[in-house]
């Protein structure tokens, strides 16, 4: 089974009107059942490199807040940026040496909120940005899931019909302020969620701080946010999650 973690930047809430993020990004790392404890220990033995402890233990953070570290706000502030880019290069190599799959929806909250006030599509019905990247999110993961389960079968066993689902995923959430138990319901009750059978039928709540692959995804939505914001600009740490086989879609809402 696959633990999906979801990553998220740019929520407003309801919203849409920051212009400093126009776009509303969720992120899903796809850790196998195998890997979690693995990849637990290596962000780990990280953070007692960087920290000299681990994370909420003694003069270290929390939680990894990828803006902070960005930045160097908060905790970070006296942090040079040669040493915040050394932490943020170790946790996405975590991802760059597994070359864990991401799956990435997003929305430009302007031309949603264009849409909403034209009255004329579903868009209107929409009570916030969260609602339609979530279903896209799992449109994404659903298809990529059958991908990947279709590549274990045998010529065959395709032909014969027979597709039996040998990998599930559980998709881990950080809250229910951002991300509704309704969304997942009303997914698998839509048109496209009717054959997402590899989908666990519900979302697992995880505080981010109690959840490593929650922190490293919501890694992936920050640098991948800030490249829709100016694609043409440099990002290292976006192309290396993409140019690396971390970065597997991309799916952006249609409004």
């Amino acid at each position: 089974m696959y633990l999906v973690y979801l990553g998220q930047s740019g929520n407003t809430g309801v919203s849409t009107s920051d212009p400093y993020q126009p776009h509303q990004v969720y992120t899903g790392l796809l850790v196998h059942e195998a890997q979690v404890v693995s990849m637990t220990g290596e962000f780990n033995a990280l953070c007692r490199r960087h920290f000299g402890s681990q994370l909420g233990e003694l003069n270290a953070p929390s939680e990894l807040h990828p803006v902070d570290i960005y930045q160097g706000l908060r905790h970070f502030s006296s942090w040079p940026q040669v040493k915040r880019s050394e932490l943020i290069q170790d946790c996405l190599n975590i991802l760059i040496r597994r070359e864990t799959p991401v799956i990435i929806a997003y929305i430009n909250k302007q031309e949603l909120a264009d849409a909403k006030s034209a009255g004329d599509s579903p868009s209107a019905l929409w009570q916030s940005p969260s609602e339609p990247v979530i279903s896209r999110f799992l449109f994404a993961l659903s298809m990529f899931l059958d991908e990947t389960n279709m590549s274990s079968l045998s010529h065959d066993q395709i032909m014969a019909g027979q597709l039996p689902i040998s990998d599930f995923a559980m998709v881990v959430a950080p809250d229910e302020n951002s991300v509704e138990s309704r969304f997942m319901t009303e997914f698998l009750r839509s048109e496209d969620g009717q054959d997402a059978t590899a989908i666990l039928n519900n979302f697992c709540y995880v505080d981010p701080e109690q959840s490593v692959g929650s922190q490293l995804s919501n890694l992936c939505a920050y640098f991948t946010r800030r490249w829709l914001q100016n694609p043409s600009s440099p990002h290292p740490y976006f192309d290396a999650l993409r140019d690396n086989k971390v970065i597997q879609v991309i799916y952006p809402v249609t409004v």
